[in-house]
């Protein structure tokens, strides 16, 4: 009997050392996850902290207007990004009313939702879930451009004198020290207000003819596409998230399929002559070494643009992932469909 218990005792604890190692392998990836995600909302704050914050005039879903150039000078603010698919932005949602029910007083909380695929009909819901109660916002990338959205959730705090103060996206020891820091720090009575009044970049929509479009692939290359010339063809632009397929499949599946769906079917028509397709990514949770991932893993040959400053969405308009522009070969934009729009299934089974 003693050599078979031995036997079965070697066995049990080989099995109980490899949960535990399969166990820390796991939380190791969780924290490796967080920590990528603090370095990223840290790097694509860093060059804006002590810098004025801009003197943006903010619309919650209620209708009530928060005039930040007013709360300068008197309470600093602490705005946090968030998507009601994003895991950790949920597990961070108690302690967020939590700072809310405690601190209201003393920082203006703005809760804004990324409004990538999101709209008021999955916001308020979530809200009422999650027992939220702070002004919340649903963001049509306005803000997330004016302040360096590149993760979710992010912490963005701004102090009293209107200063960007901290970028951040775990919610640990350090951020609650500089909200501290933030809240007690002395009130001014003179405030610094970053120059808001250049006009809005230019948007184009639905009707309007480009001349010409270029880009540089996440392989240095270059495309240039020329429009209403003899040789020239209908354009398609897809724009996209690396994460979105297998990111979203359990929490927002149909967004999820949605990707899978375009990238599958444009895989197919990009083998037409008579149109020329360019995958356009966000920056959100992106990089171009994750978009050559992508590509690799998805074996797509579509040419992927990293849209690394924002500025391709934000002169398209685009705030959902996929989004679809289909231009014909005199420049003009034909149509434009996203994820959220009825008529987009119509849309790709006519492509």
């Amino acid at each position: 009997m003693k050599p078979m218990y031995k036997k079965y005792l070697n066995l049990f604890v080989t099995v109980v050392l490899s949960l535990v190692s399969f166990y820390q392998q796991a939380r190791a990836e969780e924290i490796d996850y967080a920590a990528d995600g603090q370095r990223r909302a840290q790097s694509a704050g860093e060059l804006l902290v002590g810098k004025p914050a801009p003197d943006m005039k903010i619309t919650t879903i209620d209708g009530s207007t928060i005039d930040l150039s007013e709360v300068y000078g008197k309470k600093p603010v602490y705005i946090k990004f968030w998507a009601t698919w994003c895991i950790p932005c949920r597990e961070q949602m108690p302690g967020f009313e939590a700072i809310y029910k405690q601190y209201r007083d003393q920082i203006e909380v703005i809760s804004v939702n990324t409004g990538i695929n999101d709209n008021l009909q999955s916001v308020k819901p979530f809200l009422k879930k999650m027992g939220l109660t702070m002004p919340t916002v649903i963001d049509d990338g306005t803000l997330a451009r004016a302040l360096k959205l590149r993760v979710t959730p992010q912490h963005v705090l701004i102090d009293k004198q209107g200063r960007f103060s901290y970028f951040g996206h775990v919610d640990d020891e350090n951020f609650h020290n500089q909200l501290e820091r933030v809240i007690h720090q002395p009130t001014v009575d003179k405030v610094t207000i970053a120059n808001s009044s250049a006009p809005d970049a230019h948007t184009y929509q639905v009707g309007d003819t480009l001349k010409n479009l270029a880009f540089t692939t996440i392989n240095d290359n270059s495309i240039e596409l020329k429009f209403g010339e003899d040789n020239s063809a209908k354009v398609g632009l897809v724009f996209f998230g690396p994460w979105c397929e297998w990111y979203l499949e359990e929490t927002a599946p149909e967004s999820s399929k949605a990707c899978t769906q375009v990238r599958e079917l444009l895989e197919e028509k990009s083998k037409s002559k008579n149109m020329k397709w360019v995958s356009i990514s966000t920056n959100v949770w992106s990089s171009v070494a994750e978009l050559h991932e992508y590509k690799k893993s998805y074996g797509t040959s579509l040419p992927i643009v990293f849209d690394g400053d924002g500025k391709l969405f934000e002169a398209f308009g685009v705030n959902q992932i996929p989004t679809i522009i289909l231009m014909d070969k005199s420049g003009r934009i034909e149509s434009k469909v996203s994820v959220q729009d009825s008529e987009f299934e119509n849309v790709l089974t006519s492509l």
